[in-house]
């Protein structure tokens, strides 16, 4: 008998136009190395379960805390408390709440769940050239689940792709790209230390493993995405260093512009994280149409999330 790959994930997505080619269902793995100033889903972070809490639902009916039997729950100051190191991550709380104030994030589920699921779109993904999306937090995170759960999608004749902050082990490589059609690539910045500032890890892992893709496997099999930060990647020295290792690397072609949005704020209030969030200011419609510009200007074709 062939054992069941399980993994976490924390959500699945229908019909995104963002990421990759055509209509695509996306499927976020939890857990991520990186841990990103600008970080917009906060809850992809941990690679076990958590659970949420939206005071703005909680009626303090104090039914969660009855429910628990860790005595992990409280109330204090209006606001329901909970002890992690007593919390077992039952969902007891999130299932007695009548207001559904609490959410268990992480779900347990095999690769050929996953497969089964997505496969159900098949229909959109044949008529738009879509396919299936695995992001996270970081994919390569749960590297084994990770291979299977391709495996079986491709197994379905459904396009696949992997949205990767790049910090893996370059060992990997040759086996993802068997059952990875695409690689969303983030390139964030140049510098070695502000990379460090900015996401607490260096990109000499990252930059390698770019360039070591599109060796081997041609710019088809790989997208740059870059998401811009105010304050951060913007400015000009930083897009021309961004361009000339592009070039370097032997890249031409389509480049993913993602520019920062604030709408992350409520998910870390709701982990608990509000000092966490790091706001990185407005996105500037003027430099980021000179971004846009500078960039076809050398010759790449641009894809703007807007």
């Amino acid at each position: 008998m062939v054992a069941v790959m399980e993994g976490i994930i924390f959500d699945i997505q229908y019909y995104s136009i963002y990421d990759g080619p055509g209509i695509r269902t996306c499927v976020y793995f939890k857990g991520c190395p990186l841990k990103c100033s600008w970080c917009h889903n906060p809850e992809s972070q941990n690679p076990d379960y958590e659970i949420a809490y939206s005071i703005n639902r909680c009626k303090q009916c104090r039914q969660c805390i009855d429910h628990c039997d860790n005595n992990a729950i409280s109330l204090l100051k209006n606001r329901i408390q909970r002890d992690i190191k007593r919390c077992r991550m039952c969902g007891k709380c999130v299932d007695c709440c009548p207001e559904n104030a609490l959410e268990r994030i992480g779900k347990c589920i095999s690769s050929d769940m996953i497969a089964e699921i997505v496969s159900r779109d098949c229909a959109f993904y044949k008529d738009s050239g879509g396919g299936v999306t695995i992001s996270g937090g970081e994919p390569t995170a749960q590297v084994e689940f990770l291979k299977d759960t391709l495996k079986e999608i491709k197994n379905r004749d459904i396009h696949t792709a992997i949205e990767t902050c790049g910090w893996f082990c370059r060992e990997i490589i040759h086996d993802l790209s068997k059952v990875t059609d695409l690689f969303l690539f983030d390139i964030k910045h140049m510098n070695r230390e502000k990379h460090k500032q900015g996401t607490g890890v260096y990109p000499d892992t990252i930059l390698e493993n770019f360039k070591e893709i599109v060796s081997e496997y041609g710019n088809g099999k790989i997208i740059p995405r870059i998401p811009l930060i105010p304050g951060f990647n913007t400015y000009s020295e930083s897009i021309n260093e961004i361009m000339a290792f592009l070039s370097e690397a032997g890249y031409s072609g389509i480049i993913h512009l993602m520019p920062y949005n604030r709408i992350s704020l409520s998910k870390y209030g709701k982990l608990g994280k509000s000092d966490q969030f790091k706001d990185m200011g407005i996105q500037n419609e003027d430099e980021l149409n000179m971004i846009i510009k500078k960039f076809e200007d050398n010759g790449f074709s641009v894809l703007c999330n807007r």
